[in-house]
């Protein structure tokens, strides 16, 4: 089998020529993504590995698929921007990565709110400056806060074991309710309610079309 690597930085090639060589697979890394422009380069391949902030367009998958390629694994999670018309019309087997690292996106959240409750822009500015008094700015503690996650997902419920450790209390709103948490009592019915409660929210819902605007002026003003 010969495979062709769309988009591959220079410091995910060891791991890629790694692999190759344990499975004895022939795979040519290319930096560029996948496109018009670059899909001639799959002739002569039985897969393509890509990773895309690009439509897969039908042009592009039937030119895919007249190469001869059946298989295509996306690096990335999303499969909406493929024409899915064009991936069953030219019987293409579509695989993707089921879930990034939920710790380290979870971990990123909770990152930038400590950021925001311990002001650490406004403290680096004064210090960088020769400022070493704290006053008038203070931080907040997140232990004494609520916290409201929104969503409880595999990244929410990784977000809101960081929280308790913490120390914060945990109010969380989901459409479809986790039974382990569900059995914690920390969910509210509703978002309004959510809001009412917490000191802060975070949020890991996904960007699906009921969910935009969802933190709009009214939100806001709750």
């Amino acid at each position: 089998m010969k495979i062709i690597a769309y988009g591959i930085r220079d410091d995910e090639k060891p791991y890629l020529d790694q692999w190759s060589e344990e499975k004895g697979i022939e795979v040519k890394a290319v930096a560029e993504l996948l496109d018009e422009t670059t899909v001639d380069q799959a002739k002569g391949y039985d897969g393509a590995v890509v990773y895309q902030q690009k439509p897969y367009t039908a042009e592009v998958l039937d030119k895919l698929a007249s190469f001869g390629i059946k298989s295509l694994s996306l690096r990335n999670v999303g499969v909406d921007n493929i024409d899915a018309d064009a991936i069953k019309r030219n019987g293409i087997k579509v695989t993707n990565v089921p879930a990034y690292s939920p710790n380290a996106i979870a971990e990123l959240t909770a990152t930038q709110l400590m950021r925001l409750l311990r002001r650490t822009n406004t403290f680096d500015r004064k210090i960088a400056n020769g400022d070493l008094r704290w006053a008038p700015d203070i931080a907040d503690e997140l232990d004494q806060m609520t916290v409201g996650v929104i969503a409880t997902g595999r990244i929410g419920r990784k977000a809101i074991n960081i929280y308790k450790g913490f120390g914060a209390k945990i109010v969380a709103y989901d459409i479809f309710h986790n039974p382990e948490l569900e059995k914690e009592g920390i969910y509210v019915d509703t978002l309004d309610e959510l809001y009412a409660q917490a000191d802060v929210i975070s949020l890991h819902s996904p960007a699906t079309k009921e969910n935009e605007h969802m933190l709009d002026d009214d939100a806001s003003a709750r």
